[in-house]
């Protein structure tokens, strides 16, 4: 019996083991077709420049891919799908993505995830540096913080928005994660940490208690204590999961920071307005009068059409005819019926009304 079931389960493993090099095969080989079909839409567009030749709409193409999946895990399936579809978009022109902040940082990480790693990234330290090279054409797309769930939503960022010609296309939402990274890996040798500024004060008690006999160095960004901490073998850095990549360090302890499960909301912003998908989200800024009431009456267009208002947030103004503004995040495309007859009407009673996005919303992994 041992021996009929020691042979059994030999010809269960070389079935598997076939099935899977089968599946590898396949895999590679749909990646071949899709390569060639998005070149021969390339050599299209070149022979008939002025012509509109439509690609697959992202959101779509997850969404199907989200449907006919079973057994692969679900969490995986769009940034396998971004990766993906970012290797295809630079068969046909190099995208370029700016984001704010310094390389392998939060944006850094955001904006490979939503964009894949193909896409040629560049960094810049403000908000407002952002979105000018969108606004101006000279990136296609930007990456800035849209709310962190310690200290909510970015002002620069709605203040930006509401001033630019951007509009937000999407957004991606990273965990804050930090670790000890060194090049060896090993937490026992280390006697130096580098790190940026807020890596360090996001790890100070593991610091403290950890390596209490180690010296903390305080650097300009995670880039340069990378880049300091390879070259000494008793150092390490407190660094993202991205930046241990760029520079090839290995994870001495993992998720060091002393507030776990912080987040932050990155907007994906862009020159146009993504199409409607039925799962939508819109972001308006709007200014009220200061008559008594005035912020009801502008809420009112919402609540008669049953417009699901997911955020409210006033900011102060500087240089404009009004005090305050308001942003309000809410479900819906700003082309579906009920919100355009909103908008309209918020239009009538409101001093001022801006779309600052309509996109869809980011979809939850199935349990």
């Amino acid at each position: 019996d041992a021996r009929r079931r020691q042979m059994s389960d030999s010809e269960a493993l070389e079935r598997i083991l076939a099935a899977l090099e089968e599946a590898d095969g396949a895999l590679a080989e749909a990646l071949d077709k899709r390569a060639r079909a998005t070149l021969e839409l390339r050599q299209l567009r070149e022979k008939d420049p002025e012509g509109y030749y439509r690609e697959p709409r992202e959101e779509e193409v997850i969404a199907r891919a989200r449907s006919v999946i079973v057994d692969f895990p679900t969490a995986a399936v769009e940034p396998v799908w971004r990766e993906l579809l970012g290797g295809c978009r630079s068969l046909i022109a190099p995208q370029i993505v700016a984001y704010q902040g310094a390389a392998g940082g939060f944006a850094h990480l955001a904006a490979r995830r939503r964009f894949g790693s193909t896409t040629e990234f560049r960094s810049f330290e403000t908000v407002l540096e952002v979105l000018e090279e969108v606004s101006r054409g000279r990136a296609d797309y930007g990456v800035v913080p849209l709310e962190t769930s310690s200290d909510g939503a970015i002002t620069a960022t709605l203040h930006g928005l509401a001033a630019g010609d951007v509009r937000i296309s999407g957004e991606v939402t990273v965990h804050t994660n930090y670790h000890l990274l060194s090049g060896t890996g090993n937490a026992t040798d280390i006697d130096k940490v580098y790190g940026s500024r807020p890596a360090l004060a996001a790890c100070e008690r593991f610091l403290q208690s950890e390596l209490p006999r180690a010296t903390v160095i305080d650097v300009p960004s995670g880039q340069v204590a990378a880049e300091l901490a390879r070259e000494d073998h008793g150092a390490a850095v407190i660094g993202t999961g991205m930046l241990q990549e760029l520079h090839q360090l290995h994870i001495a302890r993992e998720r060091v920071e002393d507030a776990a499960g912080r987040e932050t909301r990155y907007a994906m912003v862009g020159s146009e307005l993504p199409s409607r998908t039925g799962r939508d989200r819109t972001v308006i800024a709007m200014a009220v009068s200061d008559d008594p009431g005035a912020l009801y009456d502008s809420l009112k267009p919402f609540a008669d059409r049953d417009i699901n208002l997911t955020r409210l947030e006033s900011r102060p103004t500087q240089g404009a005819a009004w005090r305050y503004l308001f942003f309000v995040e809410m479900d819906g495309h700003v082309t579906d019926r009920p919100l355009l007859t909103a908008i309209e009407e918020l239009r009538n009673v409101s001093r001022h009304v801006k779309v600052l996005g309509s996109y869809p919303r980011p979809q939850a992994p199935r349990q």
